[in-house]
């Protein structure tokens, strides 16, 4: 027994004598351009554009706007240069820039957008002959399970439109504060001090009728944010187009990969742009507002 304790010590001091520490260098990294854009018929466009940096790098977002890209929207009869707008994000206390227009999209259009930004030019085009969804009612579960544990659900019911091949992502509206928690954690935000603000939250995963043309689909939707009893949401349905659902499907799967270590790491592929950036310009139209209310 004292020999085996002794070689144990001895092969403790070992290993301890035998760490070191390195550093790993960072391989080259060439920054790409953004773009998220969105044509949804009654209201303006909106763009944006940011440059991407590498995983470890710090900057905040007003560095990584592209503030001085050319954005220009052309229909059928009508074109105009998009300008600077921004949004205040209270939960991260800082402006959210975009590109913004000023004429009002129209249904069963095709638009095209030319972006000029560094000397590189590009270019994507849409058409806004979405159709929306009608929800038909929502439900609630306290618990359901998927690969990231327990979670529990916001169930909209809808029904597919037939004939064609749709995509589907949610969205919902309702007031958050810092009594609240932001997935596991609490919110600290002095922007929202002892108030509350009103947030949209978009789902992020994405979803499409394969094998269920023409029938009801029902969405479970895990809420980011916590709530309590008798908190009102307003909840819709966004039908999407296949650029706008195979970027965020890309998303959702790279985060899959991530956090699963039995999940094949996804990297965002080339999409409208080429190789020239990642995003999307894209069609939406929304379903009518269904108001939903926590039952506990």
């Amino acid at each position: 027994m004292k020999n085996i304790l002794i070689t144990i010590v001895l092969l403790t001091l070992f290993l301890a004598a035998c760490e070191k520490n390195i550093t790993i260098p960072q391989p080259p990294y060439e920054s790409r351009v953004s773009i998220q854009g969105t044509m949804e018929p009654g209201t303006v466009p909106s763009v944006f554009i940011y440059k991407t940096i590498p995983y470890f790098a710090e900057a905040n977002l007003s560095q990584l706007f592209a503030k001085d890209a050319s954005v220009k929207i052309a229909g059928p009869e009508t074109s105009e240069y998009l300008t600077i707008d921004s949004s205040y994000n209270y939960i991260k206390c800082e402006y959210e820039y975009f590109f913004k227009g000023k004429i009002l999209a129209e249904t069963n259009k095709k638009y095209q957008l030319t972006i000029i930004f560094n000397n590189i030019t590009y270019t994507a085009s849409t058409t806004t002959n979405i159709s929306a969804v009608k929800i038909d009612s929502i439900g609630y579960t306290n618990v359901f399970k998927d690969i990231y544990g327990e979670h529990e659900g916001v169930v909209p019911y809808f029904h597919d439109v037939a004939g064609q091949v749709n995509y589907f992502r949610y969205e919902m509206t309702r007031m958050i504060d810092t009594t609240m928690k932001y997935r596991e954690g609490k919110i600290h935000s002095p922007c929202i001090g002892g108030g509350s603000v009103t947030i949209l939250e978009e789902g992020r995963s994405v979803y499409n009728d394969i094998n269920l043309d023409g029938g009801q689909i029902n969405l479970v939707i895990e809420p980011a944010y916590s709530h309590r009893k008798d908190l009102i949401t307003t909840v819709r349905i966004q039908s999407i187009d296949k650029y706008t659902y195979d970027f965020y499907d890309q998303l959702d799967r790279q985060k899959r990969g991530q956090l699963n270590p039995f999940v094949e790491p996804v990297f965002l592929t080339d999409g409208q742009f080429g190789k020239k950036a990642i995003g999307y310009f894209g069609s939406i139209v929304r379903s009518a507002p269904v108001q939903f209310i926590f039952p506990e």
